[in-house]
């Protein structure tokens, strides 16, 4: 693998390195708990607000590949610094919006900045260390995408509670400032192997394409859980990326000098990583927004104790990042990976079997810990896997690869999480609002079918709202509410845990780095 000399200033490449990443991603949760006050200051409908969050995950997840081949073609440590630069523009351009509409443009600059910094990131420092080290370096940036999938909500809430929602825009300002200038002294601008050849501005448009249709597809049926599969909004996107897959393949089978070299896909070891990305995104990332609701709508917590709680998922990574990184050097990567994998799927389970109408961290933070423990040590293991099974100048691609992946999977695992809860809250009302013994049937049919039209996310406010707490059974349509929203809840945690089984089943049977006998 590409590798430096030992330049002292890389530790100090990996802080700027990891701030960058942090910043990248921490922005796709930290607005979440920001958007009722964005709706109050921008007058903004809830489609708009939807799209405040659209805006930045489709150009984030569309321009992770190109970033990766730009890296690759003009040196990482440069369009590292271009992609900093933007997202600092695009996070004060943010923090200064006066229409909802002008956010929205402002989220999708912001997301190109972020998407290169992510993107560019493992590749840097994969070839910033030597082989002993890169494995710690590695565990050490992993820990932060663990922590800063998490703790959106817990600095989300500060930033917006003792400030303004412009507030979680203009932190990045100071942040992107010190972190461009450590990039500029410290990160490495030595790249022993950089691709060569033109640059494949068709296999970019193509890959651009597909990313975008998939993803706007996916977040189409998400937005509009009315929607079948079948309606033309959602289908004719996931049909276009189809046929744009298809002419992108054919594009990189045919041209001089291809996008992304498709022989990486001849590593089964690589192709193993890249699907393990992809439950990881469907089966744990996507499951953060909904456990952030179940423990804010229903058990009560604010936006800041939720943070708080959920460290005892992400703190996990800052202990356990390193120390995995360490081992990758020593085990078999398919195996680490398939332990990690399914301690969380067993964490998950045993988190469905723990969620009843009055249980709260108290009786879930067994489950949390098994579940931080399993994030905690899955990252380094998949990252070292997907590029030490490619050549020293496809490792760009390669950290491009395992990002799109975890990226797409968490479009999907989220539209499908969405369609289970909205199923098991349907069910589960329809089951129990008979239980509203001594209401008048005309009442119980109207609140039936208000609790259904605004669904789980809203179900909890309507339960506790004015016009129902007036009423003498109250208390049990609050109960019903809950016990709808659990059985949704609870269908989200099993499928997210089979998505974890089968990464973990993926690991052991294609991926063979790592250990005594590593193979790609």
């Amino acid at each position: 693998m590409e590798t430096t000399h030992k330049d002292p200033k890389r530790w100090l490449a990996l802080i700027a390195i990891s701030l960058g990443v942090f910043m990248s991603l921490i922005d796709t949760t930290v607005v979440n708990v920001a958007l009722p006050s964005i709706q109050k200051s921008l007058n903004a409908s809830y489609s708009d607000l939807q799209w405040v969050i659209s805006a930045y995950t489709i150009v984030f997840a569309v321009l992770l590949l190109i970033w990766a081949k730009l890296g690759d073609l003009y040196g990482r440590k440069l369009m590292f610094i271009i992609s900093l630069i933007i997202f600092t523009i695009g996070s004060g351009l943010d923090a200064a919006s006066t229409t909802i509409g002008w956010l929205h443009i402002f989220r999708a600059i912001q997301a190109v900045g972020g998407s290169g910094m992510m993107s560019l990131s493992f590749a840097i420092i994969g070839t910033s260390f030597d082989d002993k080290e890169r494995g710690v370096a590695l565990g050490i940036l992993s820990s932060i995408i663990g922590l800063s999938t998490a703790s959106g909500p817990l600095l989300g809430g500060w930033l917006t509670d003792a400030f303004s929602w412009q507030s979680i825009f203009t932190v990045n300002l100071p942040l992107g400032v010190i972190t461009l200038i450590m990039a500029i002294l410290f990160v490495p601008n030595v790249q022993q192997h950089r691709a060569i050849g033109g640059v494949d501005y068709l296999g970019m448009i193509l890959s651009a394409g597909t990313i975008f249709a998939l993803v706007f597809g996916l977040i189409q049926k998400e937005m509009h859980a009315s929607w079948g599969w079948t309606n033309f909004n959602v289908a004719g996107f996931l049909i276009l990326a189809a046929v744009l897959l298809a002419l992108f393949i054919w594009r990189q089978l045919t041209a001089k000098n291809p996008m992304m070299p498709l022989s990486i896909f001849q590593s089964k070891s690589f192709i193993g990583a890249v699907l393990v990305a992809f439950f990881l995104g469907a089966g744990l990332y996507g499951f953060f927004a909904y456990l952030s609701t179940f423990m804010q709508n229903y058990a009560g917590y604010s936006a800041w104790e939720t943070g708080l709680r959920q460290v005892t998922i992400s703190g996990w990574s800052l202990i356990l990042g390193p120390i995995a990184g360490i081992l990758t050097n020593r085990f078999r990567h398919g195996y680490m990976l398939a332990f990690s994998a399914l301690f969380i799927g067993g964490g998950l389970i045993i988190m469905s079997l723990l969620v009843t109408k009055t249980a709260t961290f108290n009786e879930l933070w067994p489950a949390f810990i098994i579940i931080g423990i399993g994030s905690g040590t899955i990252n380094p293991p998949m990252t070292t896997a997907a590029m030490s099974s490619v050549e020293p100048r496809h490792m760009g691609m390669a950290s491009g690869m395992i990002s799109t992946f975890m990226q797409v999977g968490l479009s999907f695992g989220v539209v499908f999480q969405g369609l289970r809860l909205a199923d098991g809250y349907q069910a589960g009302l329809k089951t129990h609002m008979s239980d509203l013994a001594g209401a008048p049937a005309a009442v119980v049919t109207k609140l039936h079918h208000v609790l259904v039209e605004v669904g789980p996310f809203s179900g909890n406010a309507v339960a506790h709202s004015k016009q129902v707490t007036a009423t003498p059974f109250a208390e049990k349509v609050q109960d019903i509410v809950r016990v709808a929203f659990d059985q949704g809840f609870i269908q989200i945690l099993r499928m997210d845990a089979i998505f974890l089984i089968i990464g973990g089943i993926i690991a052991i049977v294609l991926i063979k780095t790592g250990g005594k006998s590593s193979t790609k």
